[in-house]
């Protein structure tokens, strides 16, 4: 949910100015009463499938938002999405160096937190949604489906955070299990455990943040171990850099068999005009080090449009190319964000 100074940067700095006398309100209020404000997002998706010639629509996402302050330290948080996913949970600022304690279901806090759930940062394009006919021979292939926080991840667990200064960190205990329901719950010893922790530097014109997580889950039936290192560069108000590399183990636990990848992914933004970026992406994703052949390639060129306040328009076109076999499978997509 979205802060009141990103609401109106969102209203103010980032919409296209053009039809904005026209168009915005002279206030704009998210508050039900004066302890609960409420948001949303929409995503409707438009894609067109390469591999097979055929195109759909797709309700991404529609989900509402509940921030209910109980009291000056105390807040609960509710996230429900249109299908299975949820995230509920409780926030308290009773820690020092500005810190909380927070407990409930949510997506633990690992490396960059972008909005692309297809991502190999997160989870992948074949963990769910309509990409899933589209990669199954990848999948088929053995190939992983990235790391487990894309969509309908959260873990139900207990996150203390601390912001000192110009540094954060985030120290969590989770069942290791994400999904929703009951499908989340767990009755064993194995709990995961998530240490995210990052600097910010900031000049004249730029800002430079570097930063490390950790997520160890160990299962009856294996372990997963992720190590990853992140950073982001932004500077003259225009451009920015955000990247992310992840080392993936994940350990057999009757064979004691382990699998090394490694996961690369870029973005860069570069800010036209107000209310229109220009968006290159790049990922790599390697699930078994051991292997010479065997590998995921991505690029992306696109637009972020803002053109409304609380309307974005992202037109969209990733190249996918794998190794050693090819399956011919760029994507094409447009996408319509309504947001408050």
């Amino acid at each position: 949910m979205r802060s009141e100074f990103g609401r109106n940067y969102g209203m103010e700095d980032l919409a296209m100015p053009t039809w904005r006398e026209a168009t915005d309100f002279e206030e704009f209020s998210v508050g039900i009463t004066p302890n609960i404000d409420v948001g949303m997002d929409m995503r409707t998706l438009l894609f067109f499938n390469e591999q097979k010639g055929t195109s759909s629509f797709f309700q991404m996402q529609g989900d509402l938002y509940f921030d209910i302050r109980l009291n000056k330290k105390v807040r609960l948080y509710l996230d429900k999405g249109l299908y299975n996913g949820f995230e509920a949970f409780a926030l308290a600022k009773v820690l020092p160096y500005d810190g909380y304690v927070k407990v409930g279901k949510f997506m633990p806090a690992y490396g960059t937190r972008t909005d692309d759930h297809n991502a190999f940062i997160r989870g992948g394009p074949y963990g769910g949604g309509p990409f899933v006919a589209q990669f199954a021979p990848l999948s088929v292939a053995g190939y992983p489906t990235g790391l487990r926080f894309g969509e309908r991840s959260e873990d139900t667990g207990l996150e203390l955070g601390f912001a000192p200064g110009a540094f954060t960190l985030n120290v969590g205990m989770f069942n290791g299990t994400p999904g929703a329901g009951l499908t989340g719950v767990t009755a064993t010893r194995n709990k995961a455990v998530v240490v995210r922790g990052d600097a910010t530097v900031k000049f004249s014109s730029t800002n430079v943040t570097v930063g490390g997580s950790v997520y160890y889950a160990p299962s009856a039936t294996d372990k997963h171990t992720y190590t990853g290192a992140f950073g982001a560069i932004s500077f003259l108000e225009s451009y920015s850099l955000t990247s992310e590399v992840d080392l993936v183990k994940v350990e057999d636990n009757a064979s004691g068999k382990a699998t090394n990848g490694m996961i690369v992914w870029n973005e860069i933004n570069a800010v036209v005009t107000q209310g229109i970026d220009i968006k290159i992406g790049y990922e790599f994703y390697d699930p078994d080090l051991d292997i010479t052949n065997g590998s995921f390639t991505r690029a992306l060129v696109g637009a972020e449009i803002f053109l409304l306040s609380g309307v974005e328009f992202r037109p969209l076109y990733r190249i996918n190319l794998e190794e050693p076999t090819d399956v011919s499978n760029n994507e094409f997509q447009a996408m319509l964000h309504l947001y408050f």
